[in-house]
Order: structure tokens, then C-alpha cells, then sequence
């Protein structure tokens, strides 16, 4: 009997420490919420092996990793070397998306709508107060606008998404990038309705009339919202399309000596959408053993060709192979490689 509990007591403690092995917990940015969701659930039918993720924000998934609060962060915003080295912490890039401006406006179809860096910044500063502002009308003269306020939805945490936001209009707009910068938080000029994570701003702008709003282009598919042509850094139009993200995804200078700090917005190319973003992995660098369940399932994601597929039918742009080649590389010279 004693010879039956001592068998039944190790093989539940070994497979405990089996189970335990194959789950993995992640939590930050909601850019890419729908895509490491999708990813987890195929992962978990091709191996068994057990991923989860949970939003709350790029700052969330900055101060988790760094407080070793689970295997890996996501964060929209990269982080500088001297910042990974203080934390102890690697960074990869995992998916490229877009940064949309969003809106509900009564009459208006999706991409009807033109807005220019300079009226964009506008909005959100404060100084385009009206639909009826004779910078918005100039270039949709054909629309029929209301003379009614704009209501901008923006992120009430701290956010990656309008770290890109703010950085596509500090690229594009002097005033703005002297007065506000770019940054995961924003003191907003313009009188705003915050919401917290890229779902809830999408469910807001949804909810209210004029208002117009910046979410990740998976939202905007998941909830039918109609979003903004903007003009591009070469003067022209681009509309929110994959082929227009992938233009400006394609202009990427990541490098492995910078730990793959990059971002995308405002990037050069006719038809070149201006709000292209990587989204990051955070890893620490003092935990390899660990690290490798989460490059296991990333290296996965990469190549499984569900995996692939699931990702540009929710609106994200798989990474090039030229640059998940790189990603291998830096896994091996940090010795975080699975090798499987």
C-alpha cells in the first residue's frame, strides 16, 4: 500500500512539473492582444503547451517583466539599451501593425474621410475643435461634415499605442513634437475622453457620435469602425490597408547591436501609411532556461503557417524572414535559442 502512495505521489509531482514546464505568462500591450491570443489557442492545439497573455498596457508590461511577474512583457514602446541593461531584459520584435484614426461620424463611409498630419495634430491638441474647421473641410470638400464638437477618444493608461501615435505626429509636426513629444503617456491639449486599452477606446468611439479616436487596426476590423485616409510623408493618400501597412512596414531598420529599437511611423514611400509600429517582446536576460519556453513559442509563431495566416486575416503583417533570421541570431548570441 505504502509502495502504491509513494508511486502515485511522485508521478502527480512529475506531472505536475511537466505541466507546470509547458505554461507560459505574458502580459502588457493590447496592440497585439488579438493576434498573441489567436497564436496561444493554435499553439496550444499543435502542442499542448499552454501560453497566456493579458493586456493592461505597454507600461504594465514594462514593470511586470522588470518585477519578473511572469516569462515575458509586451510593449509597443521598445526600450534603449541602457535601459534593457538596467533591467536585466532582451527585447525582440514580435508582429507589425497599424495605428488607425477611427471615427463615427453619421454619413461618413470608412476612409471617406482625409486627415492631414497637421489637422490630425489639430484634434488632439486642441486647436480643431469643430468637424466644420475649414482645415478639415479643405480637404474633404465633397463630405458633409457636421458643425458639431469633436470628441477625441484617447488611452487613459500607459500605452504603446499612443507612444506610435504621438511619434508618427512628432515626426510629422514640428509644433507638436516641441510641445508634447512622444510618449506612452500624453498631456493632452484638446478636451479628451480617456478610455484604458485599445478595446475599450474602440467600444467608446463606437458609443459616441463625432468622436474620433486611435486604435490598432485589429480593432477597428473587430468592431466595423470606420477609420481615416491620412496623408503620407511624400504628400500623398494612403487609405488603412494591409497593402499600404506593408509599404511602410517594408522601410524597418532593426539591428541586433540595438536590440532591435526601431519605430516605423511616418516612414518614407509614396502611399506609405504613416502609423506603421513593431510590437516587442521582453524577456529577462538572467532567467535562459526559461526564456527558451517563450522563444520556443514565439520561433513557432514565426514559421507555423496557421500561425501566419491567422495573423494578416486579423490585419497584422507577419515579419520578413530577413528579420526573424536576425531574431534567431540574437537568441543565439544571448544564449535563449529553444533549438526546437
Amino acid at each position: 500500500m505504502l509502495k502504491k502512495i509513494a508511486l502515485f505521489t511522485a508521478t502527480s509531482i512529475l506531472a505536475l512539473n511537466l505541466s507546470a514546464s509547458d505554461k507560459i505568462i505574458g502580459q502588457g500591450a493590447t496592440f497585439p492582444l488579438p493576434v498573441y491570443k489567436e497564436w496561444s489557442k493554435l499553439y496550444y492545439q499543435a502542442t499542448k503547451n499552454q501560453v497566456t497573455y493579458n493586456g493592461g498596457g505597454s507600461g504594465k508590461g514594462i514593470s511586470a517583466i522588470t518585477d519578473r511577474n511572469g516569462e515575458f512583457g509586451g510593449s509597443d514602446s521598445p526600450l534603449k539599451n541602457a535601459e534593457l541593461q538596467e533591467k536585466k531584459l532582451l527585447q525582440f520584435p514580435a508582429i507589425i501593425g497599424s495605428v488607425v484614426l477611427a471615427y463615427n461620424l453619421d454619413g461618413v463611409k470608412d476612409g471617406e474621410l482625409k486627415l492631414s498630419s497637421d489637422v490630425v495634430a489639430g484634434i488632439f491638441s486642441g486647436k480643431i475643435t469643430k468637424w466644420s474647421d475649414a482645415l478639415i473641410k479643405k480637404d474633404n470638400p465633397n463630405l458633409s461634415l457636421p458643425d458639431a464638437d469633436i470628441v477625441p477618444v484617447v488611452r487613459s493608461d500607459s500605452s504603446g499605442t499612443t507612444f506610435n501615435f504621438t511619434s508618427y505626429l512628432s515626426k510629422a509636426n514640428e509644433e507638436w513634437a516641441t510641445k508634447y513629444g512622444a510618449n506612452k503617456s500624453i498631456n493632452w491639449g484638446a478636451k479628451v475622453t480617456p478610455a484604458a486599452g485599445n478595446p475599450l477606446v474602440a467600444s467608446t468611439i463606437k458609443q459616441i457620435p463625432n468622436s474620433i479616436g486611435y486604435i490598432e487596426y485589429a480593432y477597428k476590423l473587430s468592431t466595423r469602425l470606420n477609420a481615416a485616409t491620412l496623408q503620407t510623408k511624400s504628400g500623398d493618400w494612403a487609405e488603412p490597408t494591409p497593402e499600404n501597412f506593408a509599404r511602410a512596414a517594408a522601410n524597418s531598420n532593426f539591428k541586433i547591436s540595438e536590440n532591435f529599437y526601431d519605430v516605423l511611423a511616418y516612414a518614407n514611400g509614396a502611399k506609405s501609411y504613416p502609423i506603421v509600429a513593431a510590437t516587442f517582446i521582453l524577456v529577462p536576460s538572467d532567467k535562459a532556461e526559461n526564456t527558451k519556453k517563450v522563444t520556443k513559442f514565439f520561433k513557432w509563431a514565426f514559421s507555423d503557417a496557421k500561425a501566419l495566416d491567422a495573423a494578416k486575416k486579423l490585419g497584422y503583417e507577419p515579419l520578413p524572414k530577413v528579420t526573424t533570421d536576425m531574431i534567431e541570431e540574437y537568441w543565439n548570441k544571448n544564449g535563449i535559442n529553444p533549438k526546437n
